[in-house]
C-alpha cells in the first residue's frame, strides 16, 4: 500500500482486507480501535473486560470480513453492530462479584479515595439513569457524548435523519437533567 489516501479510506481497506492484505486490516484496527474502545467502556465500565471485548470483536470481524458489505453503510455501522452484540453476550454471561483488588483494603488509605468514590459515585448514578432512557436514546448519548461522534455520524450511523438524532439527544438530556433534580444531585 503506498497511496496515503487510499490507506485511510476504510471501504477501500475493507476490500483489501477481503483479498488477504493483513496489513489493510492492521490500519483497519488502528483507525477504529479507539471508537470500538469506547462504544464498549461506556457500556461495560472496566478497562480489562473493555480491552478483552474489542479484542473479540476485531477477531469476530477478521474471521468475517469476507461478508462485510459495505457499499451502502461505513465499515463502522458494522464494527459497532458486532461490538454491541459482543456487549449483549457478555452481560448474558456476567455475574456480578466483587474481585479481591476491588477489595483491598489498602485502597481506603489514600488522601484522595473519597474524592474519588463521590466521582465513582456519580458516574455509576448517570451510568444507572442512561440505562432507564429508551434504548434508542441509550445509544445516541453514549454515541455523541462518549465516542465523540458528531450527529450526522450517528444519523449515518443508525439509519436515522439528523434531526431524529437530536430530537433523541435532547429528549434524553432532558429527561436526564429531570431525574438528577428528583435525586437533588443538580
Amino acid at each position: 500500500m503506498r497511496n496515503n489516501s487510499l490507506e485511510k479510506d476504510p471501504k477501500i481497506l475493507i476490500d483489501l482486507a477481503k483479498n488477504g492484505n493483513k496489513e489493510a486490516f492492521g490500519i483497519l484496527y488502528k483507525i477504529y480501535f479507539v471508537p470500538v474502545f469506547r462504544y464498549i467502556f461506556a457500556r461495560v465500565n472496566s478497562r480489562a473486560e473493555t480491552e478483552d471485548l474489542v479484542q473479540e470483536v476485531f477477531l469476530k470481524v477478521y474471521k468475517n470480513i469476507k461478508e462485510i458489505d459495505v457499499k451502502e453503510n461505513s465499515p463502522l455501522n458494522y464494527f459497532f453492530t458486532v461490538a454491541k452484540n459482543s456487549v449483549i453476550d457478555y452481560w448474558r454471561r456476567k455475574k456480578e462479584v466483587l474481585t479481591e483488588k476491588e477489595m483491598n483494603l489498602s485502597n481506603y488509605q489514600k488522601p484522595d479515595f473519597v474524592e474519588k468514590i463521590e466521582q465513582k459515585e456519580m458516574g455509576e448514578i448517570i451510568k444507572e439513569l442512561i440505562k432507564e432512557l429508551t434504548p434508542d436514546q441509550q445509544e445516541v448519548i453514549v454515541l455523541r457524548f462518549i465516542n465523540e461522534m458528531s450527529n450526522k455520524e450517528i444519523a449515518k450511523l443508525l439509519g436515522k435523519t439528523e434531526e431524529a438524532v437530536r430530537q433523541l439527544q435532547s429528549r434524553a438530556l432532558k429527561s436526564l437533567r429531570e431525574k438528577l433534580k428528583n435525586l437533588k444531585i443538580i
